[in-house]
């Protein structure tokens, strides 16, 4: 990974700041919370539906132009498109396909509990009933499948 990225503050308190995420991408932060982004140059603010500190963190980052503001709605859908969430199966998939690379030689079923311990916190992704019947191998040749799915998606 690169660098961290840096805050940039727009007044003195420390509870507004932009970081510039993406070359054509700047996010404006009211305490943790993305209130606006500046997208290729075009800023695109959030109506206020937090707290009365953020609508003056809003009225600082668009001079108080409401009526330019987003709705909820609106704001979210390019936010989740311009700055997605991170993949949460993809990362375990690849914490636990590593972690079978480093385990190699160890002992199967001790290696396929730790791998199901990962998996259990995908939300959506379950194991079946008979689970704890199928052979190691199976179960190994599952997991591995889960792996390849989670980091090829």
């Amino acid at each position: 990974m690169g660098e961290k990225m840096k805050k940039n503050y727009l007044r003195t308190t420390k509870n507004l700041y932009f970081i510039d995420e993406k070359p054509d991408l700047r996010v404006y932060y009211s305490y943790t919370t993305p209130v606006a982004l500046m997208i290729d140059g075009s800023l695109k603010v959030s109506e206020n539906q937090w707290t009365v500190t953020t609508a003056k963190h809003l009225t600082w980052i668009d001079g108080g132009n409401k009526k330019n503001r987003l709705n909820r709605e609106d704001f979210q859908k390019l936010l989740d498109q311009h700055k997605p969430e991170p993949d949460f199966l993809k990362t375990v998939g690849t914490i636990s396909s590593i972690f079978g690379l480093m385990s190699q030689g160890d002992n199967k079923k001790k290696i396929n509990e730790q791998k199901k311990r990962f998996f259990n916190n995908v939300n959506g992704l379950s194991f079946p009933n008979d689970w704890d019947a199928l052979t190691e191998d199976e179960k190994t040749k599952r997991l591995e499948k889960v792996e390849q799915v989670a980091i090829n998606k």
